[in-house]
């Protein structure tokens, strides 16, 4: 084994300290392995890991009532991160259950209840240009790239979908603006993949580029496309907040989402829901075309993508208005009404 190797062993061993972690590591080696980042995972796992360090007898075994300790030791966590932690711990209970049978797998009992799923806000044509002339305007005193670069980093996760990570990982080098390609290196899922990018957008990306060279003045391949004021990449931490304030500088109501706020990911959902619409609007044979939208969002299946279709009121409309040209109408209620009994 190399010394590199080794270190690496090493820092990994270091990393666990509970009895149970050679099968931490193994654990965690054989999921990413088949392609799962698992971050947030490793550090639920790093949580029981210390809390099982803890206890007093050497040889651990995972039972119910040590499980039940350790997720009622933190009652301050919200259901949704509780839930989170007793998943990832029913996952590893069940890979252990090979190793040592006396390990109990978690069942439901052990979850708190289910929350509802967050709904998302699907942004109108006009609440996308209000959003992007609110970032147009947004100060610039101590950055002069500042409102640019959040007024193209908006657009550009609106037109092309892309998740915000991926947007603020992109590098001068992953941004083709003569081909009019964006190379997106590190996914979800560890697949790379080319999203090309329209003429408008092209010549957005072209106008933001000028000024960001006019004010970095000395620029390398590597050196982040979105840049701020200490020249590094945007943190997603920023982003987030800016957007909140972007959102309610231009007077958006988000009240019907849940916890009445909008997200970053929102304008992926939105990509989604306009593309749709657009195909049931030009005929197109939809369920054939989901397809291209889930290798184009970076999807591992067309299932990933179903999520990000919501059933809102114009998607109804017009999948209703297809359904009556081929089939016929079948007597039932005027659009609105039934979208009040669905909603």
């Amino acid at each position: 084994m190399s010394a590199l190797a080794v270190s690496e062993e090493a820092q990994l061993s270091a990393s666990f300290m509970s009895s149970l972690a050679p099968h931490l590591e193994a654990y965690l080696k054989l999921m990413r392995a088949v392609g799962r980042r698992y971050e947030r995972v490793e550090q639920i796992l790093r949580q029981l890991d210390r809390f099982v360090a803890k206890e007093p007898q050497a040889d651990i075994v995972l039972t119910r009532d040590l499980l039940g300790r350790w997720l009622a030791s933190t009652p301050h966590l919200a259901p949704a991160t509780l839930r989170a932690h007793a998943s990832a711990a029913r996952q590893f209970c069940r890979y252990m259950a090979r190793i040592e049978p006396r390990t109990w797998i978690p069942d439901g009992s052990l979850y708190p209840a289910r929350i509802p799923h967050f709904q998302p806000h699907i942004f109108s044509a006009s609440e996308l240009r209000d959003l992007l002339a609110a970032a147009g305007r947004w100060p610039s005193k101590h950055w002069r790239l500042r409102s640019q670069s959040f007024q193209t980093l908006l657009l550009l996760l609106y037109a092309t979908g892309l998740r915000i990570g991926e947007a603020l990982r992109l590098r001068l080098a992953d941004v083709d603006l003569d081909q009019r390609t964006l190379f997106v290196a590190e996914t979800k899922f560890f697949k790379a993949r080319w999203v090309p990018f329209s003429a408008s957008l092209g010549e957005q990306l072209h106008a933001y580029r000028t000024v960001r060279d006019i004010a970095v003045m000395a620029d390398h391949p590597d050196d982040a496309f979105f840049i701020s004021s200490r020249m590094r990449p945007y943190s997603y931490f920023h982003v987030a907040r800016t957007f909140q304030q972007l959102v309610q500088e231009a007077g958006i109501d988000t009240s019907e989402s849940r916890r009445g706020r909008a997200r970053l990911h929102d304008l992926r959902h939105t990509f989604a829901v306009h593309c749709v619409l657009r195909w049931y609007r030009e005929g197109a044979d939809v369920q054939a075309k989901l397809p291209l939208l889930a290798t184009y969002l970076g999807h591992g299946s067309v299932l990933a993508t179903h999520v990000y279709l919501h059933a809102t009121t114009a998607v109804l409309q017009e999948a209703s208005q297809r359904f009556e040209r081929v089939y016929g109408s079948l007597g039932v209620a005027p659009q609105e009404e039934v979208y009040d009994v669905l909603g």
